[in-house]
């Protein structure tokens, strides 16, 4: 199966499974020195969750170091200076979108500023976060989704390095139809040679079987939304003998790209809907070279 922008998928592997109750959802970055760092949100409810610090070499098989955020739900990890920086939800304390920064990336958290309330999006409840940010100066953006009420959308969250809320503002909505585009959650935008991807989970909840999607928006610029090329990087459902083993009805979320030269390894949870907890994988692309 060949996909653009990534080429083949070449290997699907698990990377957690059977970590957690409910679910584990994942968001990976390469370190200064070379390691892979994996920031988990492990949750044993949809409102408990820890984040938790695993580090890996090849990117494949990661090991546990410890938990970093007591209650916290889909870190986007970054580097500023000399300190790390962790944006997540606070989902015991209020859904809030909170900045912890630390001068280790397994250790030491400590809780900087609350940068949004749920309702700062207009007026959601719950809100979700994408596993990447972009840093330009020192502002910050990063895209959230409210994941309720529905339909789910997305936004685009600026704030400083401080944790100053800037803006929020509308970036893009779910269709609300049935099908790949019905609602757009856990997005981030990743740089990829000369152009910019917007990778967003889209679980179909409008009619059984619920169905996961990986979608992709590709921009010349970050954000511009609509001038993008959009299609579907991945339907879980047609992949599930690879994931799972066997024909089933699949959702998927949180995807999370990491480039290694001339290869892909897309990150993203999945979870069986006849029942089963959230797991986290890792696909595998062979990366295709284009002449413009």
């Amino acid at each position: 199966m060949s996909m653009f922008p990534f080429g083949d998928i070449v290997e699907v592997r698990p990377v957690l499974v059977d970590v957690a109750d409910y679910a584990v959802w994942g968001s990976v970055y390469r370190d200064f020195d070379g390691s892979i760092n994996l920031y988990a949100s492990i949750c044993g409810s949809p409102h408990d969750c820890s984040i938790v610090f695993y580090r890996s070499i090849d990117g494949f098989s990661f090991r546990e170091v410890g938990t970093v955020i007591e209650d916290g739900l889909t870190a986007a990890p970054f580097r500023f200076g000399d300190s790390y920086y962790l944006v997540y939800v606070d989902r015991k304390r209020g859904n809030r979108v909170r900045l912890a920064v630390s001068r280790n990336p397994d250790s030491g958290f400590r809780d900087e500023a609350i940068i949004a309330t749920p309702q700062v999006f207009d007026n959601a409840t719950e809100v979700d976060l994408g596993c990447n940010v972009s840093v330009r100066g020192p502002m910050i953006n990063l895209i959230v989704s409210n994941i309720l009420p529905y339909p789910r959308n997305l936004y685009l969250l600026r704030f400083s390095i401080s944790g100053n809320f800037i803006t929020a503002k509308p970036l893009v909505s779910g269709s609300g139809a049935p099908g790949p585009w019905h609602s757009l959650h856990n997005a981030s935008v990743y740089r990829v040679s000369d152009a910019y991807y917007l990778l967003s989970a889209s679980n179909d909840y409008s009619q059984k079987p619920y169905r996961g999607y990986i979608v992709v928006f590709v921009m010349d610029s970050p954000y511009n939304i609509n001038d993008s090329l959009r299609y579907v990087l991945i339907d879980a459902t047609q992949l599930s003998r690879p994931f799972v083993g066997r024909e089933t009805e699949l959702g998927t979320d949180t995807p999370s790209l990491l480039m290694m030269g001339d290869e892909a390894l897309l990150y993203l949870s999945v979870v069986d809907r006849n029942g089963g907890p959230w797991n986290l994988y890792v696909v595998k692309y062979k990366s295709e070279r284009y002449v413009h």
